[in-house]
């Protein structure tokens, strides 16, 4: 696991386990699709993520729209904001 960490930061890290953790939910846990439930873990997803993201956060309002569920919207939002976040930082160090 060390091994992960000259890669990543430890926040980097932490993100993507959450982010991992709510699109689990969704595919694991079978009433979490229903109409009210599943819209409901939608909201606090999106919420969570422009809580950890800030603006990047929005592209994981995609999870509001219906059929794209099946996706893992979060991972990708993490990794939108990930390549962003390097893109600053490699910008900033020349």
């Amino acid at each position: 696991m060390a091994w992960l960490f000259q890669y990543m930061s430890y926040g980097e890290f932490t993100r993507l386990v959450i982010c991992l953790s709510l699109d689990l939910i969704e595919y694991l846990v079978p009433f979490l699709i229903t109409p009210f439930v599943g819209d409901l873990l939608d909201v606090v997803g999106v919420a969570t993520c422009l809580y950890l993201f800030r603006w990047y956060g929005l592209v994981a309002g995609l999870e509001l729209i219906p059929g794209l569920d099946v996706l893992p919207i979060n991972v990708v939002t993490w990794g939108v904001w990930l390549a962003a976040k390097r893109q600053r930082d490699l910008l900033e160090a020349s």
